[in-house]
């Protein structure tokens, strides 16, 4: 049975979508991280400094960014993978058994 899934045109186009998905939302998190650690380690007075008119510094600030776009990466992920990987998967299943 398994040599049977991995022969499935569906299958093929199941991995390669989810290898796309995969590194698309990876280059996404490590542009926002690396941008994040980059900019703490070369300009640790620029994250320091307070937003204007608040006292809420620039580093505080940028974290909760940080923290927020992982949640929503993560949302958008189970999106797709619940519409669109989901039901190909189904369709396997249902044309190999």
């Amino acid at each position: 049975m398994t040599a049977a899934v991995m022969r499935h045109p569906k299958y093929q186009e199941l991995l390669r979508r989810r290898s796309r998905a995969s590194l698309l939302f990876f280059t996404i998190t490590a542009v926002i991280y690396a941008g994040f650690i980059l900019t703490l380690a070369f300009d640790p007075v620029f994250f320091g400094s307070p937003v204007s008119g608040m006292t809420m510094s620039i580093g505080v600030l940028a974290g909760t960014l940080v923290v927020c776009s992982a949640v929503v990466l993560i949302s958008a992920y189970v999106h797709i993978s619940n519409s669109v990987f989901d039901p190909l998967l189904a369709a396997i299943i249902k044309d190999v058994s």
